[in-house]
């Protein structure tokens, strides 16, 4: 089974990376439908709002590390809710620049979460697993701004 135990790694890699085709997804019928379709403006809502609570969900992630910790490190828990701050400002922004805030969240949040984990914050695993997500999310990202142009 998926979630055995000895199995967290993969189970890890293979929910995350799941949980990255929206962005693949959206972003290459962006590409494909081009910017004068009906849909496009609700494709890019959905790239957004998914963004924002994806980009969240990773600020909790931090948290939960933090919490860990004794005593629990003050300056993470501020760290670990900017992204959902951001993340949340951005979807008054117009679609431009509401992902490229997301764009730069993401990249801000897999720079800090794979450097924390080769400080020994975290697996070690984990720092290869967000750094290749921070990529696929990167690229969707630049794919959705080109579309959107």
């Amino acid at each position: 089974m998926l979630l055995e135990m000895g199995n967290e790694r993969r189970a890890a890699w293979i929910l995350a990376l799941a949980g990255y085709l929206p962005f693949i997804a959206i972003a290459i019928a962006l590409l494909m439908l081009g910017g004068a379709h009906p849909l496009q403006t609700v494709l890019v809502d959905a790239f957004r709002t998914y963004g924002a609570i994806i980009l969240s969900f990773l600020g909790g992630v931090r948290w939960g590390l933090a919490l860990r910790e004794q005593p629990v490190p003050a300056r993470d828990l501020f760290f670990s809710v900017l992204p959902a701050i951001a993340a949340w400002f951005s979807l008054f922004l117009t679609a431009p620049a509401s992902v490229a805030i997301l764009l730069l969240g993401f990249c801000a949040q897999g720079a800090w979460d794979s450097l924390s984990m080769h400080a020994g914050k975290g697996p070690q695993w984990y720092a290869q697993l967000r750094i290749t997500l921070t990529l696929i999310v990167a690229l969707a990202h630049g794919i959705v701004i080109v579309a959107i142009y």
